[in-house]
C-alpha cells in the first residue's frame, strides 16, 4: 500500500519542557531523540525507509535522508492539514500520524494502524483515553478530516470521523497507549522497564 507514516516533532529545544522539573536540557534532549529514534525505526521497519518523515523544523541528528516536511510554526494542526495535502498530491493511500513520544512503540503497532478495514479511520489513544497519540486516515476520503490536537482530542477526533461519514476505530495498545508529557509518565515508564 502507498502510505506515509508522518511523525510531528518539535525543534528541540521546545521538546518536553514539561519535564524541566525532574530532567536537566541535555537528558531532555537524550530522552527525546531515543523516543523519536524508536518511534522512527519501528516506522521504517513496516514501510521502508522513504516513506517515514518527519513534520517539523529538526531532523534531531537522525540521517539526513529521512524526508522533513515543512512546518510554517502556525501550530500542530495546521502542519498536519499541510502533510495531509502534501500526502493527496503524492498518491499516498493511507496516512498515519504518529506521536514522537512513544517509548514502548513497536514494529507490530504500526502494522496495526495500517492493517485496517476499508475507509476506516483509525485513533489511538493515550493512556488516560482523552488524547491522541496516534491516528490512521484513508486518502482521499479524509482529505477534509480537521485535526484537533489539544484537550480532548480523541473525542474530538472520534466526531470527525462521524462527520465525514467514515468508520471509526479505536485502537487500544500498549505501545501506542504511553506518551512521556509529564513527569508521572516518565517515572511509570521508568518503574515499568525495571518490573
Amino acid at each position: 500500500m502507498n502510505c506515509w507514516v508522518v511523525i510531528p516533532i518539535k525543534a528541540p529545544e521546545w521538546c518536553k519542557t514539561r519535564l524541566a522539573p525532574v530532567l536537566g536540557d541535555r537528558e531532555r534532549r537524550k530522552l527525546v531523540a531515543d523516543m523519536l529514534a524508536q518511534t522512527v525505526s519501528a516506522a521504517q521497519s513496516i514501510v521502508g525507509l522513504q516513506r517515514v518523515l518527519l513534520l517539523g523544523p529538526s531532523r534531531h541528528d537522525l540521517p539526513g535522508d529521512i524526508p522533513l516536511l515543512p512546518d510554517a510554526g502556525q501550530g500542530l494542526n495546521v502542519a498536519l492539514e499541510g502533510a495531509r495535502n502534501a500526502a493527496i498530491g503524492a498518491g499516498v493511500r493511507r496516512l498515519l500520524i504518529v506521536s514522537a513520544d512513544l517509548p514502548l512503540i513497536k514494529a507490530d503497532d504500526v502494522a496495526a494502524l495500517l492493517n485496517l478495514p476499508g475507509e476506516s479511520v483509525a485513533i489511538a489513544p493515550d493512556h488516560a483515553g482523552t488524547g491522541t497519540n496516534a491516528v490512521s486516515l484513508p486518502l482521499p476520503s479524509a482529505a477534509k478530516f480537521a485535526f484537533h490536537y489539544g484537550d480532548g482530542s480523541f473525542a474530538a477526533h472520534r466526531a470527525e470521523a462521524g462527520r465525514l461519514g467514515l468508520p471509526f476505530l479505536s485502537l487500544r495498545r500498549r505501545g501506542l497507549e504511553l506518551d512521556i508529557d509529564r513527569p508521572e509518565e516518565l517515572a511509570f515508564w521508568r518503574q515499568s522497564r525495571v518490573h
